[in-house]
C-alpha cells in the first residue's frame, strides 16, 4: 500500500480537489489496488489497475456522500462468483474477494461515515445527545442483524443430521454384509 500511497493522493487530488484523509487498502498486487478513501464529506472506494512505471488508472469507483448516506445503508455481500459487493442505494462496486471479510469494509466506510456526521453535527443539548446516541445503536444492531450466524448453526445441524443418518446406514450395511 505504501507504495501507492502518492498515487492515490495524487489521483485524488486531480479527480477530487483534495488529498484523502484516510487511505485504508482492501488489496493491492502488482497489477491491481483496490482501496476505501475518507475524504472531507463523503468516502470513496476505489479499483484501480497498475501500469508497469507504477501509475494507477481507475477502472472504477463508488462514491458515498455523507449527505445522501443512512446508518446501516451500506451493504457488502459476497457474491456467487466469490467477489465481493458493495451496494449503496442504487450504486455498487465489485472487488476482489481476498483476505478481508466484507463486513470488515463496510463497517469501517460506516465507522469513517459516522464519524464525519458527528463532526458536522456535534450535539449541543442533551435531546441531540440522546438521539445520536440512539442512531449509533440503531446502527450496531443493524450490524449485528445482518451478521447473524442462526442459519449457519441451523445448517450446521442439518448438516450433522444428516451425516448421522449416513454413518448409521453405512454402519448397518457393514454390518449386513459381515453376517452373510
Amino acid at each position: 500500500m505504501d507504495s501507492h500511497q502518492t498515487a492515490l493522493e495524487n489521483w485524488c487530488e486531480e479527480e477530487w480537489g483534495q488529498t484523502p484523509q484516510a487511505i485504508s487498502e482492501w488489496h493491492a498486487d502488482e497489477e491491481m489496488a483496490q482501496v476505501f478513501m475518507r475524504l472531507n464529506r463523503s468516502v470513496l472506494i476505489a479499483d484501480f489497475t497498475v501500469a508497469e512505471d507504477g501509475s494507477l488508472d481507475c477502472i472504477e469507483h463508488l462514491q458515498i456522500p455523507l449527505d445522501r448516506w443512512n446508518p446501516g445503508s451500506i451493504q457488502a455481500i459476497r457474491t456467487a462468483d466469490g467477489r465481493v459487493r458493495f451496494r449503496h442505494r442504487n450504486l455498487d462496486i465489485h472487488l476482489a474477494a481476498r483476505l478481508r471479510a466484507p463486513e470488515w469494509g463496510q463497517a469501517l466506510l460506516e465507522e469513517w461515515l459516522m464519524s464525519q456526521r458527528g463532526d458536522v453535527l456535534r450535539p449541543k443539548d442533551r435531546t441531540q445527545r440522546i438521539a445520536s446516541i440512539n442512531r449509533t445503536k440503531m446502527s450496531i444492531e443493524r450490524n449485528l442483524n445482518h451478521s447473524n450466524l442462526d442459519a449457519v448453526r441451523m445448517d450446521f445441524l442439518a448438516t450433522t443430521a444428516s451425516l448421522a443418518s449416513v454413518e448409521s446406514k453405512l454402519n448397518s450395511r457393514s454390518g449386513n454384509d459381515e453376517s452373510e
